[in-house]
């Protein structure tokens, strides 16, 4: 806060508050009730439209993020120097192989190895021989194809729990929706527009157009700003393509219809130039302003293009001009638009109309659903695993999604005292100051109106 003695003025840093101290002779008939009036904004972004207009544009938001899974990696490089140390050790016996085989399957050998499962010992012999057999290829590389190995093996048990497969898919939106998190504030830092705290949020986005649109706060201000900074480059199209990969299989916003029309309709875009939503349908066919099926372009386009393969060309020509022709005759609205939306609160995207959430702080039932298999593995074996082991995580989502991202900001009590926000103490530390010099004032017969007023 600045505060300057010559103007009799306090200026917030953030551009939120403005408090004025203005001469008046005429004051003097006003109530001490109404000398300070009060108009707060949630955050001043008046310079954002001059940034937008001088900063170069660039897609920030990135949907896919490179997720790498290091938690497997690790796991299937313990795997491999696992069964090339054990092939070494067979190698040191004249017959490799039948040592192996009496490891496994010869009760009465020395070499036996006790307390396994039927099922254990199967999958470990299996593996094991597996990579006696092709030792010499993996003493030669680095990599491990884990689609060989099988699961019962004890060794993978003794590793804990390890993402793969429908988990993987899990960890990986949540680990695109951390780094999204991370790129959004940075677009906004570099537009210099502040979402204030616990503000709530909800980005749509048209997928003819794939820009968004802002809801959820009365302050147009912000409202337009946020608006204007997601809309510039790809920033839009990033985050639509984020939400629709980071959709669960009971999004009530989602279908693969309503995927598939989106593709075609950006694919005859982005060939044709032409949006679908604006054309004419007649006798079947999309109608160009000129008369033209839009089909007839498209085609033209895809066969004039370089860079295919006759291959891909067929392909492509084949499929949408099929599904363009469906689409006429059943009607553009036949099938819903894609329309896709999600909440922003406190520096974090979070997933609407579905029961799994991928956002800070409501992705915690990733953890729990994984060692919950995991536990169910070690203990029953992957014979016991059921479809909905893998596909119901309601019973983990639920206590996650109960989650108030906003009353353990706001509403923390101390003593039965309320514990004010920074922004909070500040207006109080103000008005406090404000009405004593009010005060001071009065019985010193001096004539003077406060005012504090929202700056722009």
């Amino acid at each position: 806060m600045t505060i300057s003695s010559n103007t009799q003025s306090f200026t917030s840093l953030n551009g939120a508050i403005k408090v004025t101290k203005l001469d008046n002779s005429d004051s003097s008939s006003k109530k001490l009730s109404d000398a300070v009036s009060v108009n707060i904004s949630s955050n001043a972004t008046s310079n954002t439209t001059s940034l937008l207009n001088s900063l170069k544009e660039e897609t920030v938001i990135q949907s896919n993020n490179g997720y790498v899974n290091l938690e497997q990696e690790a796991a299937l490089k313990k795997m491999r120097e696992h069964y090339l140390n054990a092939a070494k050790e067979n190698n040191k016996f004249a017959n490799p192989y039948d040592h192996l085989d009496e490891k496994y399957n010869n009760p009465t050998s020395p070499y036996y190895i006790q307390g396994l499962s039927k099922e254990e010992r199967n999958a470990a012999y299996t593996n094991e021989l597996f990579f006696q057999r092709n030792q010499s290829y993996y003493n030669q590389t680095e990599n491990t194809d884990a689609n060989y190995m099988l699961l019962d093996d004890p060794f993978f048990k003794s590793l804990g729990p390890v993402s793969g497969g429908i988990i993987e898919t899990a960890e990986r939106k949540a680990f695109d929706r951390e780094k999204v998190n991370t790129q959004f504030q940075s677009l906004l830092n570099k537009y210099n527009v502040t979402i204030p705290q616990d503000t709530k949020l909800s980005f749509t986005i048209d997928p003819n157009t794939l820009k968004a649109t802002v809801s959820g706060t009365d302050d147009e201000t912000l409202t337009k700003s946020v608006e204007d900074v997601i809309n510039t480059a790809d920033n839009a199209t990033e985050l639509f393509y984020h939400i629709s990969s980071s959709v669960s299989d009971d999004s009530t916003q989602y279908t693969p219809r309503q995927y598939s029309k989106f593709n075609l309709t950006k694919q005859i875009k982005d060939v044709t130039g032409y949006t679908l939503k604006d054309l004419e349908i007649k006798d079947g066919k999309f109608i160009t302003p000129d008369g033209t099926d839009v089909a007839e372009i498209y085609t033209k386009k895809i066969n004039e293009n370089p860079k295919m393969s006759d291959y891909y060309k067929m392909m492509s020509i084949g499929s949408n001009v099929a599904d363009l022709k469906k689409l006429a005759k059943d009607g553009f609205d036949s099938v819903p638009d894609l329309v896709l939306s999600i909440d922003y609160q406190n520096g974090s995207f979070y997933d609407v109309k579905q029961s799994e959430n991928f956002g800070t702080e409501k992705s915690g039932w990733i953890k729990d659903w994984k060692e919950s298999l995991f536990n169910k593995i070690k203990s029953q074996g992957y014979d016991s695993m059921t479809e909905s082991d893998y596909l119901d995580t309601t019973q983990f989502t639920e206590k996650y999604n109960d989650i108030d991202l906003t009353s353990k900001k706001n509403s923390t009590k101390s003593d039965n005292k309320e514990v004010l926000t920074k922004d909070e103490l500040m207006l109080k530390y103000l008005l406090d100051n404000l009405e004593e010099q009010k005060k001071a004032e009065i019985k010193e017969g001096n004539s003077l109106e406060w005012q504090v007023k929202e700056i722009f």
